[in-house]
């Protein structure tokens, strides 16, 4: 019995979605976590492999492609915030001496499109890399800006914990998703990670809609005077907003 190709072309995607999760994948852990045979496995590793999706390498591993990143990186939202982006973080990089990070929301979690470091800070994140919306100061400005349903989405999935530090009650979520919106401000007091802090702020479209984040991390035992932050990264915000703007209108509407 033939099988259906639109089958086979969803497994394909199936085995494409494990890299989101994980840098190298082998056959054997492709058949486990896809629950595939072993031979399934391999055809599929090898077929994309062909196409041009991942490269095999040492120890029968396989990864993404250069090829892949090209592609991914024509995505105009993904492209545009990232062009627009670099100038004015690499300026908030030089000012503050620290990391800055650039995200936007995909569902229920954060996706960071852009890093750029000086120094080799405490933060361990890569574009491509995901966290959740609601223990992270990027996050909680893209959760802040987002639809209720979004917000309640999140709530139904748990709010689990990452660190003694991390809020895992609706309410004081609700409560400071609502400070947010006010400020414009949000924080992560080392809600994701130990000994480091951030603060973030949002990225708006013409309609004042938040449509991306930024943020400056750093270790809590160096925190800078937030009013230093603050100006820094409204500043940058404000400079990536008028480069976002000038741009056709249409390149944003995905966000």
């Amino acid at each position: 019995m033939s099988t259906d190709p639109s089958l086979t072309v969803l497994k394909a995607f199936r085995v494409l979605d494990l890299f989101r999760v994980h840098r190298q994948v082998g056959v054997t852990q492709c058949a486990e976590l896809l629950d595939l045979t072993r031979a399934n496995a391999h055809r599929l590793l090898v077929s994309l492999a062909a196409a041009g999706a991942l490269e095999r390498i040492d120890g029968g591993q396989y990864r993404l492609s250069i090829w892949m990143f090209e592609v991914g990186a024509q995505v105009p939202l993904l492209r545009a915030l990232t062009e627009q982006s670099q100038v004015p973080m690499e300026r908030l990089v030089a000012e503050t001496g620290l990391q800055a990070h650039l995200a936007v929301r995909d569902g229920t979690e954060l996706i960071y499109l852009y890093k750029i470091s000086h120094v080799d800070g405490r933060v361990r994140t890569r574009p491509g890399t995901r966290n959740p919306l609601y223990a992270t100061g990027l996050g909680k400005i893209l959760l802040a800006g987002a639809p209720e349903s979004v917000i309640d989405e999140v709530i139904r999935q748990g709010l689990r914990p990452f660190t003694r530090y991390t809020k895992t009650s609706p309410a004081l979520l609700r409560a400071e998703l609502a400070d947010v919106r006010r400020t414009g401000f949000a924080y992560d007091h080392e809600e994701r990670q130990v000994g480091v802090s951030c603060v973030a702020t949002g990225l708006h479209d013409r309609t004042g809609r938040v449509i991306a984040a930024i943020s400056v991390p750093n270790d809590s035992e160096q925190r800078r005077p937030d009013g230093a932050l603050h100006r820094a990264l409204r500043g940058t915000a404000r400079a990536i907003e008028a480069r976002l703007h000038r741009l056709p209108s249409g390149v944003l509407a995905a966000a």
